[in-house]
């Protein structure tokens, strides 16, 4: 017995009709017939019950039916599942962000990685953005998503795309800033402005300030806070304003 000749077999029982299981599993009529006949041999059981007019199954055939299926799904899976270990998909990735709101924007990808790679199981880390490059050579983590630049001249590390990002302005809704539809650049001058650490990072603190100097904004009062979640209460905390990513809008009134 095979899995070619059980599928034979459900081709013929769901149809009732050799002629068409035949063309359904691309073989002639003689070709299945043959199969199920030295099937049923090596079961010593019937499945068909044959006349000149009518095929049907047996009360065995019935019966056999339902495993037969049960079988070919095990197999299936056993296949996908062996192929994706001896392929390298299987396993576990454990995957930085810098806060709870970075992985929920980006958890439609990590829902359709799982769907397409079900045998890898996904843990998820917060990490300081200071702490990544480190923890990525360590083996802590085995992927990050964060601000690229100082990536980029590293090379142990491979850097890749996954969106672009603007930063937005985020103010407290009791700050006179909450009524105005724009504010000016002279406005900010006294004001102390919150944002994610990235003290350990060379290359993002001077495109940042490259950034906030295009925008007029060098004259800003840069306080750093260690997690994305610290930002929103020293917010809410200080009536102030802070410098987010434009997704976090998603997250707050």
């Amino acid at each position: 017995m095979d899995t070619r000749s059980l599928t034979y077999f459900v081709h013929a029982a769901k149809t009732l009709n050799f002629t068409q299981a035949a063309k359904e599993c691309y073989i002639s009529q003689t070709a299945i017939s043959l199969a199920i006949a030295k099937l049923e041999d090596e079961l010593g059981f019937l499945l068909f019950e044959r006349n000149n007019r009518v095929v049907g199954l047996t009360e065995a055939g019935k019966e056999f039916y339902n495993w037969a299926l049960q079988i070919l799904h095990s197999y299936d899976n056993a296949v996908k599942r062996c192929t994706n270990f001896a392929s390298g998909y299987s396993g576990d990735i454990a995957i930085a962000f810098a806060s709870f709101f970075d992985g929920l924007f980006f958890m439609p990808q990590l829902k359709d990685f799982k769907r397409r790679y079900p045998e890898v199981q996904i843990r998820i880390r917060t990490v300081s953005p200071n702490y990544m490059q480190e923890a990525l050579k360590s083996g802590e983590i085995d992927a990050a998503v964060c601000w690229p630049y100082d990536f980029l001249t590293d090379d142990d590390l491979t850097v890749y795309d996954l969106c672009n990002m603007n930063l937005i302005l985020a103010v407290n809704s009791q700050h006179p800033f909450a009524s105005m539809e724009r504010i000016p650049a002279e406005l900010m001058k006294n004001e102390t402005c919150f944002m994610l650490s990235a003290s350990n990072q060379k290359q993002t603190q001077k495109s940042l300030r490259k950034d906030l100097i295009r925008a007029g904004l060098s004259e800003l009062n840069i306080c750093e806070c260690s997690h994305s979640e610290e930002v929103f209460m020293q917010l809410e905390l200080n009536n102030s304003i802070a410098l987010v990513p434009d997704y976090f809008r998603s997250f707050t009134n």
